[in-house]
């Protein structure tokens, strides 16, 4: 069977050799390609491993640009017998107990593996750490350090590391500091995916920024290493909800059982609790229970006026002119574009609120932002479709109550 995921590897390497040069394979939230330049990638990176064996870089891409292969072609599968697993075997004969096979092996856990299953490879893999290191690894083992023993010391040093190695652009980075300085003291926050969660962790860590707000992953949800911690930050008994009593949801069973935690560490806490705008589509809690406060939503049981609460983060937290720099240079994060995005979605509908406030500076200024945040957003398909944005935008925006 080995052999057969190795020949498989090298038939695609073969398939699409070329010229391409060899790349750094990044984390598709980042730069994202087409499977076929994956492909290109394991032939490139191959060749600089049969060039030196004992070369952990290009065995680190090698997995990396075969990961994503696999991911976004065939999906998994078997994982066993997959050509990530087939990487992974052979990386633990060529460097076997290095810093790069054990990272390697906290992104793709086999479950034959138990010390993996465990996450021992991320301690290793910590401790096996070298000076020059990839920024986007010392992040993801932040992640996961966090999620396997989030009371650890390291935890915040690897966020340190990644915030002075500047892995998150300063877009997405401003964008999550208006969220974080808008939440009411004590605040949980709960979030789903890396650009809403990572740069928090990473001000809190280095610039001692709202420390006082517990962020809190929905992946983490499932790690009972990670609640028992959060149980003792919150003061709060434990309660432990079992996977087993969810399969009457069937394919839904995760949002409910998201859910249920998500309610209990809210009733139990009596704090005050905030979400990323994509939480609905995560979790099945009650929409009703829900208020948008600009840029964030906030769950409440009673009704209240959150509309002024939205106009104040805008009048007094939010520092939005980067936004409407005359000299911006977008980065290459696609991620970036999509939140900046985020701004017209959520905030246009207050434009209309400030002017009939007697707020007219005010309303036009936001105004301009937004509409300049649409302009250079580089995330349409095309000219079309950004234009009959704008058309759905300016019709928000000049709406009637």
């Amino acid at each position: 069977m080995k052999r057969t995921i190795i020949a498989g590897a090298a038939l695609v390497c073969c398939a699409f050799s070329s010229a391409q040069r060899a790349e750094t394979i990044e984390s598709f939230i980042s730069t994202d390609h087409e499977p076929e330049w994956y492909a290109r990638q394991i032939a490139a990176w191959q060749q600089k491993v049969d060039a030196d064996p004992k070369d952990e870089w290009a065995w680190r891409n090698l997995f990396r640009a075969t990961n994503y292969h696999e991911m976004f072609t065939t999906g998994y599968g078997d994982e066993e017998t997959s050509p990530s697993a087939g990487i992974i075997r052979r990386m633990e004969k060529a460097i076997p107990d290095s810093y790069a096979l054990n990272l390697c092996k906290g992104r793709y856990c086999l479950r034959s593996d138990s010390a993996a299953m465990r996450g021992d490879n991320i301690y290793r893999a910590i401790e096996l750490m070298p000076e020059e290191v990839c920024a986007e690894d010392v992040n993801f083992l932040a992640c996961r350090l966090w999620s396997l023993d989030p009371e650890n010391t390291k935890v915040g040093e690897l966020f340190r590391k990644a915030y002075r190695m500047k892995y998150y652009p300063a877009r997405i980075m401003h964008y999550n500091l208006n969220m974080l300085r808008s939440m009411e003291p004590g605040a949980l926050y709960f979030a789903n995916g890396d650009v809403l969660l990572g740069p928090m962790k990473m001000m809190q860590a280095a610039l001692d920024e709202r420390t006082d707000v517990t962020v809190i992953p929905l992946s983490y949800l499932h790690s009972p290493n990670y609640l028992q911690a959060l149980f003792r930050r919150l003061d709060i008994k434990p309660k432990t909800f079992n996977v087993e009593d969810y399969g009457q949801y069937g394919a839904d069973w995760e949002k409910h059982f998201e859910a249920d935690n998500i309610l209990y560490l809210i009733k139990e806490s009596k704090r005050p609790t905030y979400f990323s705008t994509d939480i609905l589509s995560h979790t099945c809690l009650d929409k009703d229970s829900i208020y948008n406060e600009g840029l964030l939503l906030k769950y409440s049981t009673r009704q209240y006026d959150n509309f002024s609460v939205a106009m104040r983060n805008v009048r007094e937290v939010y520092h939005l002119e980067y936004l409407a720099e005359p000299d911006l240079v977008y980065d290459s994060w696609k991620a970036s574009q999509r939140l900046d995005l985020n701004h017209p979605t959520l905030l246009s509908h207050l434009v209309g609120k400030f002017r009939r406030n007697g707020e007219t500076e005010l309303a036009d200024r936001l105004h301009g932002i937004l509409r300049t945040v649409v302009e250079r957003n580089r995330i349409f398909a095309d000219e079309a479709s950004k234009k009959a944005y704008l058309e759905d935008f300016e019709k928000e925006v000049g709406k009637k109550e």
